[in-house]
């Protein structure tokens, strides 16, 4: 175990993974005040509010102790794990017929490839659970933690990114509905993204990426990126007509700045509980009344 240390140091701004964010960040200001002037604002303001969330999370872990995670050949590993990544993103895979209604054949398929291959080869190369963020130390500060960043998320994810927080207060449904649809809706979306999403991304590519640049920092913007840039896809088929550029300005303001909260989430706990904690929280929070229409309650 190791004590934490300052996350981010003043040499970390001469690096070029940093230096070249920060271009990056850059040029979709400009491209999204040329584009998109309404959004621009509340595109900034969302990533200015996730970094300083950032913050926040460092704050509350500087007294946990954390895994020094120690990798034999990372750049194998790596290879293996953006793979498996190109594999579910860009590959056609065979269809899992099965409970359409609530896609458990796609969850079944998803946490197959996204979290079975990957598991089995890192236990295969003698990774341990531990190394892998799959251990019960310190798990009610780290639920605690994830807790409160949850609820950091929950007003500008439901107002902004979805639209649950108007539905609510339109009254169009009930609080028995609110209520039974987030707690069905949280454990849905742990099965459909939170788990294995987060134990990809963030135990097995950051942990290697940060491990290969010799810097958490590096780790968490390149995962982060790799993270947010991939929904690219995903955004330009649920809102049909937008433009390649409207969707990356989404894309790098919305998902990486939240890659980038989970990914220090990640280096200052090492642990996937808070992790998978806010991402099926603020996924579920997001598509509650999707899931509350399944029900027909």
């Amino acid at each position: 175990m190791e004590n934490q240390e300052r996350f981010f140091k003043k040499e970390d701004f001469k690096s070029p993974i940093v230096l070249g964010f920060i271009a990056i960040y850059i040029f979709a200001a400009v491209l999204i005040f040329s584009n998109e002037p309404k959004n621009a604002f509340p595109y900034i303001g969302l990533s200015i509010g996730l970094l300083f969330l950032c913050w926040l999370i460092i704050d509350l872990t500087k007294k946990i102790k954390i895994q020094d995670i120690k990798i034999k050949r990372p750049w194998l590993e790596l290879i293996f794990g953006l793979l498996i990544l190109i594999v579910w993103d860009y590959l056609p895979l065979p269809q899992i017929n099965f409970g359409d209604k609530w896609g458990i054949g796609f969850i079944l398929k998803k946490s197959i490839i996204l979290l079975g291959l990957p598991f089995l080869f890192l236990k295969f190369r003698k990774n341990s659970l531990v190394s892998m963020g799959f251990t019960s130390r310190n798990w009610k500060q780290n639920l605690w933690i994830g807790f409160i960043v949850f609820l950091a998320l929950a007003i500008p994810s439901a107002f902004f990114v979805g639209n649950t927080g108007s539905e609510i207060l339109s009254g169009k449904y009930s609080a028995p509905q609110v209520g039974i649809g987030l707690f069905s809706s949280f454990i849905y979306y742990f099965l459909m993204s939170g788990f294995s999403e987060e134990f990809l991304f963030r135990a097995f590519i950051q942990a290697r990426v940060s491990y290969l640049m010799k810097s958490s920092v590096s780790g968490v913007l390149i995962t982060s990126l790799i993270f947010g840039l991939g929904h690219i896809q995903y955004i330009m088929q649920g809102y049909p007509g937008i433009t390649i550029s409207e969707a990356f300005c989404r894309a790098f303001f919305l998902q990486t700045f939240i890659g980038i909260m989970f990914g220090v989430l990640w280096e200052r706990t090492r642990n996937l509980i808070p992790c998978v904690f806010v991402h099926s929280g603020v996924d579920g929070l997001n598509n509650l009344f999707y899931i509350v229409s399944k029900f027909g309650i």
